[in-house]
């Protein structure tokens, strides 16, 4: 039993193709719309200009894209993806040794951000009734006369032609979300309330080449930033082309690179000397990629009442934070799960469609608090940083500090540490009664 004849995804990246995946078997046809062209081979796109930088696919993603898919971990090693275990990716915090490489049965895949979206495209295209469209710009969402509801949606494709897809329901993963707050304007319903950190966060990514032993020692790497001295973060991932993805992320910089050497003297900057040992040793295989994020946000659509049926927004149109946590791709795996599991719960519902929007915000609520929290949180310890602070923002920064030192020496507080950091489990958890007085104790012995 179809829960619609047709539904219509407006995006054909990372969020827009899972959601046609926890679409499939729910609707006769599924009809995915993008603006760009689709490159043969895994490539980076126009329209996705962060796919020119060091993605990480956290294990809370591998989850939810195996059970979206059933087999992804199959799919990305035949396709060349280098794996490991998350407990394995040598993490630097300042005022520490770096914590031990240990084995939590995570695995870690690591690969190019267009190397999954292309995976994830040959799956989902493969899929019966999905049709992907390319080369169109959706321009508007179609409001039934009453203006209740979405009814389709209007495109125009390179060559001027205008075109109209009818659907039962419409999923806005374009990123930007204007289509949505058009839609939203356009039948006399309210913005709705957003919440904001501004960041003005630089990211510089280039594909590089280093001898073996380097890749042994120090790849996986993440060198946090020393908050009381600067905001600068480096980062070293393996690429399934054999090469390695170097990454500087700063904020607050008077100079910023924009070539090779200027690059490495970025990275000799850092509160560890592991990064910049590597590229003296590395070769450059591309030019300095740059990118700017100027703020998080979060766009709190379950809050406006008369939500229109048959809209649903998703992935960065809800919420989009700081890239540098690697938090969007793993959020929209999951948002997808959530939402194929609605629809699996709404099958022999008499109006599937009825209400589905405000049930998946509602669902997704805890998950898009945990990830705001794990970005919002850090990047407001520095000063730069605009947004709202709470009271405690000191004493969860210090409980923090606190929760990394007793990692070094707890296996227990380091693997929950990093299932907190690979969206497995929620932050909350650090903050159970055990890892509390776990933490105390490796603080008191410190003393």
């Amino acid at each position: 039993m179809h829960t619609g004849k047709c539904a219509v995804i407006v995006g054909a990246s990372i969020a827009g193709l899972s959601a046609a995946q926890a679409l499939v078997g729910q609707f006769e046809r599924i009809v995915i719309i993008e603006r760009d062209e689709f490159p043969v081979q895994a490539e980076a796109r126009a329209g996705v200009p962060q796919g020119l930088h060091a993605h990480s696919l956290l294990p809370g993603g591998l989850t939810a894209l195996n059970a979206l898919f059933g087999d992804f971990d199959t799919l990305l090693r035949e396709g060349g993806a280098k794996v490991t275990d998350w407990g394995q990716l040598k993490y630097e915090f300042p005022g520490q040794p770096a914590l031990p490489l240990r084995n939590f049965n995570m695995p870690f895949f690591m690969c190019s951000r267009p190397f999954v979206e292309h995976v994830i495209r040959r799956r989902v295209e493969s899929q019966r009734g999905v049709v992907i469209l390319a080369g169109r710009r959706v321009k508007e969402f179609i409001a039934a006369p009453n203006g209740d509801s979405v009814v389709g949606v209007k495109c125009v494709t390179r060559d001027g032609a205008d075109e109209v897809h009818e659907a039962a329901l419409v999923i806005d993963a374009s990123g930007r979300g204007e289509l949505t707050l058009d839609f939203l304007r356009a039948t006399g319903r309210p913005m709705p309330d957003e919440s904001t950190v501004g960041i003005d966060y630089h990211a510089f990514s280039v594909i590089v080449e280093a001898p073996e032993r380097f890749r042994r020692e120090a790849v996986p790497l993440l060198t946090m930033p020393d908050r009381k001295h600067g905001s600068r973060l480096g980062c070293l991932l393996a690429r399934e082309d054999d090469y390695i993805f170097a990454y500087l992320g700063v904020r607050g910089e008077a100079v910023l690179p924009d070539d090779w050497p200027g690059f490495v003297d970025l990275a000799g900057k850092l509160s560890t000397g592991t990064m910049h040992a590597v590229l003296r040793h590395a070769t450059p295989r591309g030019r300095v990629r740059h990118y700017l994020f100027p703020e998080s946000r979060r766009r709190h659509f379950e809050r406006i009442e008369n939500w229109p049926r048959g809209l649903i927004p998703f992935g960065d149109v809800i919420c989009r934070v700081n890239p540098v946590y690697a938090q969007g791709m793993t959020t929209a795996f999951k948002e997808a799960v959530i939402l194929r599991d609605l629809l699996d719960s709404r099958r022999y519902f008499s109006q599937p469609i009825d209400g589905l929007a405000q049930a998946l915000l509602s669902a997704a609520g805890p998950l898009l608090d945990n990830v705001w929290t794990l970005s919002a949180v850090p990047d407001l310890a520095h000063p730069g940083t605009r947004g709202e602070r709470t009271d405690d923002l000191a004493e969860i920064l210090a409980y923090s500090d606190a929760v990394h030192r007793a990692a070094f020496v707890d296996t227990g507080v380091h693997e929950l540490l990093f299932r907190v950091l690979g969206l497995v489990e929620p932050a909350a958890k650090l903050y159970s009664s055990d890892i509390v007085a776990r933490v105390r104790d490796v603080a008191a012995q410190a003393m």
